[in-house]
Parts: C-alpha cells; sequence; structure tokens
C-alpha cells in the first residue's frame, strides 16, 4: 500500500509538472498520445505517460487536453480538465486542471486578474484546493518555465510544450534539439501557449501587469491556506493594505513575500521556501511597508508618516523585523529599484 502511495505521489507531481510548465524535480516528464510514440519517448531519459503504457511507462486512460477530458493512472490518480471560461461554473470533485485554450480563455483570465489586483476579490474556484492552472510560465511574468523539461506528443508525433504551445520538432527529432528550440523561442516569446494565443496578446498583458506572477502565488498561498481550514483572508496588494493610507504607487516586487490578515489574524508566506508566519498586527504594518518600500530607510520614513512612530522606535521595529525573516533579508539586500518588474 505504501508503494502504491508513493508512485501515486510521484505520478501527480509529474503531472502538476506536465500541466503548469514550472519545474517540481520530476525530472523530464512527457506524455505521448499514441502509444506507438512510447519506445521512442523512453529514450528521452523521462518520465513517460504513454496510453495502457508498458512496465518502464506510466500507463494512463482518458487525457489532459480537451475540456471535459479525464486522465486516470490506475486507481490511485484521477484528473478533470475543464476550459477557463468554465470555472465560475466549476463544481470541484477531484483534482481540476483550468487551462487556457484560446483567446476568450485568456481574455477571462486577465480579467480575473485585474478584479482581483483592483478590488481584492479572487475566483473562489481558483483558491479552491485541487484546482490548478495550466501553463502558469505562459500566464505569469517571472514563473521560471521548465521548457523541454515538459514535452506533449499528440498523435500524429508533433512535439510540443504543452498542448497550446508551438510546435518543437517531431518524436523522431533528438531531444537535444528540441530543448534548444525551445530555449531558443522562449528568449523572443513564450513557447508554451502561443498556438493558442497570440504572442502579441500575451506581451501586451505582460507589459501592462508585470504583477501576474504575483497574482498567481496569491492564488496558490490561498489554497493552501484553505486545504488548512483557513479562508476569508485579504491579500496586500490585492485591493488594500493593511496600512491604512499606503500611497497606491508603492507596490511590492513581483517575487517578495506575501502579507495577508483576516479573522483576527496576520500572515507573512514565503513563497520560495513554502513557509507560513504568524505575526503579529505591529509586526505586520512593518512587514508591509519593508515590502513595499524595498529599503530600511524609506521603510522607516513610511512608518513615522503611517503608523505614527518615532523615528527611534521605527528604526529599532524595522531592524528587528529584519533580523527575524531571511526573506525579508532578501528584499532590502536586493535593493530593489524597479518594484514591479
Amino acid at each position: 500500500m505504501t508503494d502504491d502511495r508513493s508512485r501515486a505521489r510521484e505520478a501527480f507531481t509529474a503531472v502538476v509538472q506536465l500541466v503548469g510548465g514550472n519545474v517540481t524535480g520530476a525530472g523530464r516528464v512527457v506524455l505521448v498520445e499514441s502509444v506507438g510514440h512510447e519506445d521512442r519517448a523512453l529514450g528521452w531519459d523521462a518520465v513517460v505517460f504513454s496510453p495502457g503504457g508498458s512496465g518502464a511507462a506510466v500507463g494512463y486512460e482518458g487525457g489532459l487536453v480537451e475540456p471535459g477530458d479525464e486522465f486516470l493512472v490506475g486507481d490511485d490518480l484521477f484528473v478533470h480538465t475543464q476550459d477557463y471560461l468554465a470555472t465560475p461554473f466549476l463544481a470541484v470533485a477531484g483534482p481540476t486542471i483550468v487551462r487556457v485554450g484560446g483567446d476568450q480563455d485568456y481574455e477571462s483570465f486577465l480579467q480575473d486578474a485585474d478584479l482581483a489586483r483592483d478590488q481584492g476579490v479572487f475566483v473562489e474556484q481558483l483558491t479552491t484546493p485541487g484546482v490548478f492552472l495550466a501553463d502558469q510560465c505562459a500566464l505569469g511574468t517571472t514563473h521560471p518555465c521548465a521548457g523541454a523539461g515538459r514535452l506533449h506528443v499528440d498523435a500524429s508525433g508533433d512535439v510540443r510544450t504543452a498542448p497550446g504551445g508551438e510546435v518543437l520538432g517531431s518524436i523522431e527529432s533528438d531531444v537535444d534539439s528540441i530543448a534548444a528550440r525551445a530555449a531558443a523561442l522562449n528568449i523572443i516569446g513564450d513557447v508554451c501557449l502561443n498556438a493558442v494565443v497570440s504572442a502579441d496578446a500575451i506581451e501586451q498583458a505582460r507589459a501592462a501587469r508585470p504583477w501576474l506572477s504575483r497574482y498567481l502565488r496569491a492564488l496558490a498561498v490561498l489554497r493552501g491556506l484553505r486545504a488548512e481550514g483557513r479562508s476569508g483572508l485579504r491579500v496586500s496588494g490585492f485591493g488594500g493594505r493593511f496600512v491604512e493610507g499606503l500611497p497606491a504607487d508603492l507596490v511590492e516586487h513581483v517575487d517578495a513575500p506575501i502579507l495577508l490578515w483576516g479573522n483576527g489574524e496576520q500572515l507573512l508566506c514565503d513563497t520560495t521556501q513554502d513557509r507560513v508566519f504568524q505575526v503579529g498586527a505591529d509586526a505586520a504594518r512593518i512587514i508591509e511597508l519593508l515590502l513595499v518600500a524595498h529599503d530600511a530607510g524609506h521603510a522607516v520614513e513610511l512608518a513615522t508618516v503611517h503608523t505614527g512612530l518615532d523615528a527611534d522606535v521605527a528604526r529599532d521595529a524595522t531592524d528587528r523585523v529584519i533580523a527575524a525573516f531571511d526573506s525579508l533579508q532578501s528584499v532590502v539586500r536586493a535593493g530593489i529599484t524597479s518594484p514591479a518588474s
């Protein structure tokens, strides 16, 4: 039973990388739609999902591409796929992949992101545990792309990083050449979604919303906290601030820790280490000022204006908070001058 559960966890980790587009530590992951392509894919030093599957490949039934697809691995892993437009009507009964499959899906994604940013309202289904947005590397701004670390081979043998991505080669291609082409295309655009959403639309959206990766990370944090029974939380920088009166043009770096509050508690989430800290209200105010100031001296100035502390007390409080959290030390050491980039 333990081995079965372990294999199910490993398979799920591989599926998350295959779908999300971010590196998860699963190595290269390949899904082939045709069992006839299995042997070639196994030569690419990868975890291979294949219909039916041999002893070396992970057998599956169904698919991970079209809305309504159901993906089954043995008796332990079942994943449902849904298009983004249907998200508000989604009834989550298990692990669910939400996929952007065209311009309308992408526009809906952007509208929901804007709603969260402007009003602090997050689509409930996207904060539900077990729901995963596909191709986050393409949807975000700083999410690292797995590139050829995930490959999808369709029934005709065309190879892409994702079903909505550009063709990188064929099943007969050398995997190193496929990886090189993926890397080259990622320099000038996004290789994972451009077959279904125009490169110009993605580029314009990223330029107008440099915080998109922060939005995706906020969704992930809210999902994780909700799985622990914590809900009804507000996210700093999305619809408001914990410190009242902060100027609207002060924004945190897209990769900085995330501050949340609600239900009588304040939480600091370090997304790089996947850790959550509970902090007091006074510390939360200093933390938020550091996140938007990117500099201890500027944070002290803001504290004297917005919290009523005198300069010496504000400086001491700021030093204590910086010393207590490694993630805040890195924010200050980075000397970030372009917070939204």
